[in-house]
Protein backbone atom coordinates (compact mmCIF):
# COMPACT_ATOMS: atom_id res chain seq x y z
CA UNK A 1 0.00 0.00 0.00
CA UNK A 2 1.38 3.35 -0.93
CA UNK A 3 0.35 6.52 0.77
CA UNK A 4 0.98 10.11 -0.15
CA UNK A 5 4.54 10.78 -1.12
CA UNK A 6 6.60 13.29 0.80
CA UNK A 7 6.96 16.74 -0.74
CA UNK A 8 10.61 16.05 -1.53
CA UNK A 9 9.66 13.11 -3.78
CA UNK A 10 7.25 15.33 -5.71
CA UNK A 11 9.97 17.90 -6.38
CA UNK A 12 12.20 15.22 -7.88
CA UNK A 13 9.53 13.38 -9.88
CA UNK A 14 10.39 13.92 -13.58
CA UNK A 15 6.84 13.07 -14.66
CA UNK A 16 5.25 16.10 -13.02
CA UNK A 17 4.49 19.05 -15.29
CA UNK A 18 6.16 21.54 -12.97
CA UNK A 19 9.40 19.51 -13.08
CA UNK A 20 9.73 19.61 -16.88
CA UNK A 21 12.63 21.61 -18.26
CA UNK A 22 10.35 23.54 -20.64
CA UNK A 23 8.28 24.69 -17.67
CA UNK A 24 11.11 25.33 -15.21
CA UNK A 25 13.12 27.39 -17.68
CA UNK A 26 10.64 28.48 -20.38
CA UNK A 27 11.85 29.52 -23.81
CA UNK A 28 9.31 32.19 -24.76
CA UNK A 29 10.08 31.96 -28.46
CA UNK A 30 9.44 28.20 -28.54
CA UNK A 31 6.14 28.45 -26.67
CA UNK A 32 4.92 31.35 -28.83
CA UNK A 33 6.00 29.59 -32.03
CA UNK A 34 4.14 26.41 -31.06
CA UNK A 35 1.04 28.36 -30.09
CA UNK A 36 1.19 30.53 -33.21
CA UNK A 37 1.55 27.50 -35.46
CA UNK A 38 -1.42 25.81 -33.80
CA UNK A 39 -3.46 29.00 -34.08
CA UNK A 40 -2.67 29.45 -37.79
CA UNK A 41 -3.55 25.85 -38.61
CA UNK A 42 -6.82 26.07 -36.67
CA UNK A 43 -7.80 29.43 -38.12
CA UNK A 44 -7.23 28.13 -41.67
CA UNK A 45 -9.33 25.03 -40.93
CA UNK A 46 -12.07 27.10 -39.35
CA UNK A 47 -12.01 29.57 -42.26
CA UNK A 48 -12.65 26.71 -44.70
CA UNK A 49 -15.62 25.62 -42.61
CA UNK A 50 -17.29 29.05 -42.53
CA UNK A 51 -19.66 28.10 -45.41
CA UNK A 52 -20.72 24.97 -43.50
CA UNK A 53 -21.26 26.26 -39.95
CA UNK A 54 -20.41 29.95 -39.83
CA UNK A 55 -21.20 30.59 -36.17
CA UNK A 56 -19.00 27.78 -34.79
CA UNK A 57 -16.20 28.60 -37.22
CA UNK A 58 -16.14 32.23 -36.08
CA UNK A 59 -16.29 31.15 -32.43
CA UNK A 60 -13.29 28.88 -33.01
CA UNK A 61 -11.36 31.66 -34.74
CA UNK A 62 -12.14 34.09 -31.93
CA UNK A 63 -11.00 31.63 -29.26
CA UNK A 64 -7.76 30.86 -31.09
CA UNK A 65 -6.95 34.55 -31.45
CA UNK A 66 -7.83 35.26 -27.81
CA UNK A 67 -5.76 32.39 -26.41
CA UNK A 68 -2.79 33.28 -28.60
CA UNK A 69 -3.10 36.89 -27.40
CA UNK A 70 -3.06 35.63 -23.79
CA UNK A 71 0.10 33.64 -24.54
CA UNK A 72 1.67 36.74 -26.11
CA UNK A 73 0.83 38.81 -23.05
CA UNK A 74 2.30 36.12 -20.78
CA UNK A 75 5.42 35.93 -22.92
CA UNK A 76 5.99 39.65 -23.21
CA UNK A 77 5.04 40.80 -19.71
CA UNK A 78 5.68 37.84 -17.44
CA UNK A 79 8.86 37.14 -15.53
CA UNK A 80 10.84 34.20 -16.82
CA UNK A 81 10.12 31.66 -14.11
CA UNK A 82 8.50 28.30 -13.51
CA UNK A 83 5.13 29.95 -12.98
CA UNK A 84 5.37 31.60 -16.41
CA UNK A 85 6.23 28.22 -17.92
CA UNK A 86 3.24 26.66 -16.18
CA UNK A 87 0.95 29.37 -17.60
CA UNK A 88 2.40 28.68 -21.06
CA UNK A 89 1.68 24.97 -20.68
CA UNK A 90 -1.86 25.48 -19.40
CA UNK A 91 -2.76 27.99 -22.12
CA UNK A 92 -1.35 25.80 -24.88
CA UNK A 93 -3.36 22.82 -23.56
CA UNK A 94 -6.50 24.94 -23.43
CA UNK A 95 -5.84 26.18 -26.97
CA UNK A 96 -5.52 22.61 -28.26
CA UNK A 97 -8.59 21.40 -26.35
CA UNK A 98 -10.75 24.26 -27.63
CA UNK A 99 -9.55 23.62 -31.20
CA UNK A 100 -10.42 19.93 -30.92
CA UNK A 101 -13.83 20.66 -29.41
CA UNK A 102 -14.75 23.18 -32.10
CA UNK A 103 -13.54 20.86 -34.90
CA UNK A 104 -15.68 18.03 -33.52
CA UNK A 105 -18.72 20.32 -33.25
CA UNK A 106 -18.21 21.54 -36.83
CA UNK A 107 -17.83 17.95 -38.08
CA UNK A 108 -21.01 16.83 -36.31
CA UNK A 109 -22.91 19.86 -37.62
CA UNK A 110 -21.67 19.21 -41.17
CA UNK A 111 -22.95 15.63 -41.13
CA UNK A 112 -26.32 16.41 -39.54
CA UNK A 113 -29.27 16.25 -41.92
CA UNK A 114 -30.54 19.66 -42.91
Amino acid sequence: MTGPRPADDRRNDPNRVMNQKAVQNPNRRAWLLASGLLAVICIVLFAFSIPIVAAWAWIGIAFQVAIFAALLVNGLTGRRSASQGYVFAVLLCVQAAVALLVIVIIAVAAWMPA
